[in-house]
């Protein structure tokens, strides 16, 4: 919902945010999304809306992306091969790169979307024509079939609550998997979270699948300003034997240019506050 120089998201949660904006730099429908809306905020810059919700803003989306890749790429380290699954803006594939990959697969569907963030936000001009990023603009469950192996799988998709379709579902799960190689890693956003009461209908869902085991060894959290809220992160092993955060036990070398992650910062996320701690 607009108004004159305000965008309100009401989300799937419990929450009513107003955004102040300048301008409205484009609007209108894509092949998946009833409504995108790219506008300018004074205080967060540039911000994409789809269907009423906020994805990423100028002024912290690196605060978003950088907690969602880095973690699961210092446990794998330089020449994997990565599959990206959503992130249209292109970030996500991005801070992939910082590790020099020996191959990515990067899965949205729309492909519209991915066009206007290359021409209207930027964030990220070289993914799309770095040589070792294949971009598939099609729905992930017709491109699984033709698709490796791969060391890390990273999500960047909706939020999982409220009615997701084949994301999210026990067949989603299954599929990925088949593509998880041993002691490979995933990981996905689970959308707001809060340390009291029901953690989060996004979290609380993907903890009680019953195809991929998600264990809270593998939850952390970050505070992304312009979503106004905790979100949460969870770290997925292809193995019995090790735990989400084991690789932090010894020393990973980080790419340099990272603007939010540094070696405590992960030691923080593997090792959660009593606030946590207590709600988990």
């Amino acid at each position: 919902m607009s108004e004159s120089g305000w965008i309100t998201e009401v989300s799937e949660s419990d929450t009513r945010t107003s955004y102040p904006v300048s301008s409205i730099v484009w609007q209108g429908p894509t092949n998946t999304c009833d409504s995108v809306i790219l506008a300018d905020s004074p205080v967060f810059g540039r911000m994409l809306f789809l269907d009423g919700e906020l994805q990423s803003a100028s002024a912290d989306e690196h605060i978003y992306h950088e907690a969602l890749v880095h973690p699961v790429m210092a446990s794998v380290g330089m020449g994997q091969r990565i599959l990206v699954v959503g992130g249209g803006e292109g970030a996500t594939v991005r801070e992939v790169l910082r590790w020099k990959p020996h191959h990515v697969d990067w899965v949205d569907i729309d492909g519209a979307l991915v066009d206007l963030c290359r021409e209207y936000l930027q964030w990220a001009p070289h993914v799309y024509t770095d040589p070792v990023v294949r971009y598939h603009a099609a729905d992930i469950r017709t491109v699984l079939p033709s698709l490796s192996l791969y060391s890390v799988i990273i999500l960047d998709l909706p939020d999982p609550d409220g009615e997701t379709g084949y994301l999210y579902s026990e067949d989603f799960w299954r599929d990925i998997l088949g593509h998880l190689a041993p002691r490979g890693r995933l990981v996905t956003h689970c959308g707001p979270v809060r340390p009291f009461g029901c953690i989060g209908e996004g979290f609380q869902r993907l903890l009680s699948s019953q195809i991929i085991q998600f264990s809270i060894d593998g939850f952390y959290s970050q505070m992304i300003p312009s979503f106004q809220s905790e979100w949460g992160f969870l770290l997925f092993v292809n193995s019995d034997r090790i735990k989400p955060f084991e690789h932090l036990q010894s020393k990973c070398l980080l790419p340099a240019g990272l603007r939010m992650v540094d070696m405590q910062q992960l030691h923080a996320w593997a090792n959660p506050s009593l606030l946590w701690l207590s709600a988990l």
